[in-house]
């Protein structure tokens, strides 16, 4: 039976999988219940999981903004492999919420849990990925070496992945090649995208606690302002990309964050600025990581103020093109003729970039709405589950394919 053939065969098994983690979504690095429910459902297929994770730091728990939760100590990833010997390629599945409800009455497996829901799609990933993995494991003596299933938190937070590299995702057995899906809920149902070379944008953020001295309004000279500094910054920061990143470039910089103070006749003693800027070509992110840190530093100072910083970088998803080449057919081959095709550079950032770094990787996007549908983190977004088949087969048909050409 052909790998979309067996992937149809089981497709409410993968929407039941995927409903679940729908009914109970968890945000950040510490998803016990999903990765729990992951593990039983490998467990079930025969296929040995263990955590990968490990201690989360506490600036970036406590500060950034989708992981200010006081139980996201550590990270709990799941990794499995089937087949053994070499090479062996990766395939990820991202399972982490957002921090946001879902509109009422959206669907009738709607999340569980006030204030977080899988409007990202998520939920989808981790179905998509146990479909493949049953897929592979009933043909695990075809194959001709190893696939590692990744199944990562905090993708949301930007570095998710990173951390899992960290604690050894990429040896025991050594990664050489990966692969990753994400559904798009704006994308025309049936379709796959994919961009050649850089596929999303870098992501740089800095997390500033500006300390001032407070006071009475009335008597601004006894104090140090940390509002008016985060004004100043805010202005400074918005021009810069305007002032010194040549116009042909892309950049979006933005303030997303600021603000602080309690009442009107208070000048408090701390404010709170995040900025976070998007690029697509390495010079210009390197220029700002180094102006941003220059300009937040001398305008805080200026003003007698202090500041804690924490830096946070996630870097662009990059695409092999020659892994693009060899795996074009093979995607093809499942989605039908005339239904992959190559799409523009994502403005967004996908923390999947970690894992290109390390080997030549592939990031698609398969369609499962159309362009009038809910984007992905609205709180009206649906995906159709009617894909949900496809992309386990994409999955496992990258895998045996990819395996057998690249046999040593």
């Amino acid at each position: 039976m052909k790998i979309l053939e067996s992937a149809l065969a089981i497709k409410e098994e993968i929407i039941k999988d995927r409903r679940n983690i729908h009914r109970n979504p968890e945000v950040g690095f510490y998803l016990p219940v999903t990765a729990a429910y992951v593990q039983k459902r490998l467990s079930e297929m025969g296929i040995e999981s263990e955590i990968c994770g490990g201690p989360v730091d506490k600036k970036l728990r406590e500060n950034f903004v989708f992981a200010g939760f006081p139980d996201m100590e550590a990270s709990t990833g799941v990794v499995a492999t089937i087949g053994k010997g070499e090479p062996c390629i990766l395939l990820r599945a991202d399972m982490d919420a957002l921090p946001m409800m879902e509109a009422e009455g959206l669907v009738d497996f709607a999340s569980e849990k006030p204030g977080f829901a899988h409007m990202c799609g998520h939920d989808a990933h981790t179905a998509m990925l146990l479909g493949a993995a049953k897929l592979l494991k009933d043909r695990e003596d075809e194959l001709c070496g190893t696939v590692k299933l990744m199944f990562q938190t905090g993708e949301e937070c930007g570095c998710g992945s990173r951390l899992m590299i960290e604690h050894g995702l990429m040896e025991n057995p050594h990664v050489d090649a990966a692969f990753a899906i994400h559904v798009m809920a704006n994308q025309e149902v049936g379709t796959l995208g994919y961009t050649p070379g850089i596929t999303s944008a870098a992501m740089d953020t800095c997390m500033i606690k500006i300390k001032g001295k407070g006071g009475h309004t009335s008597m601004p000279h006894q104090c140090i302002d940390p509002l008016m500094i985060a004004n100043q910054l805010y202005t400074t920061l918005n021009l810069l990309s305007g002032r010194e990143i040549d116009p042909r470039e892309t950049v979006a910089l933005s303030v997303g964050k600021c603000g602080g103070g309690t009442a009107a006749n208070v000048i408090p003693d701390t404010a709170d600025l995040q900025v976070a800027a998007r690029t697509f070509n390495r010079e210009v992110t390197a220029h700002l990581n180094k102006r941003i840190p220059e300009i937040i530093d001398h305008t805080v100072k200026m003003w007698r103020g202090d500041y804690d910083m924490i830096q946070f970088h996630t870097p662009s998803t990059y695409n092999d093109e020659n892994l693009c080449d060899q795996l074009k057919p093979v995607l093809e081959e499942v989605m039908g003729e005339g239904k992959v095709y190559q799409a523009p550079c994502m403005a967004g950032t996908e923390d999947f970039g970690y894992v290109g770094e390390q080997v030549p990787s592939m990031f698609v996007t398969i369609g499962v709405g159309n362009k009038d549908s809910a984007p992905m983190h609205n709180p009206n977004m649906v995906i159709d589950e009617e894909m949900l088949p496809y992309g386990a087969a994409l999955h496992a048909s990258v895998a045996i394919n990819w395996l057998r050409n690249n046999r040593k």
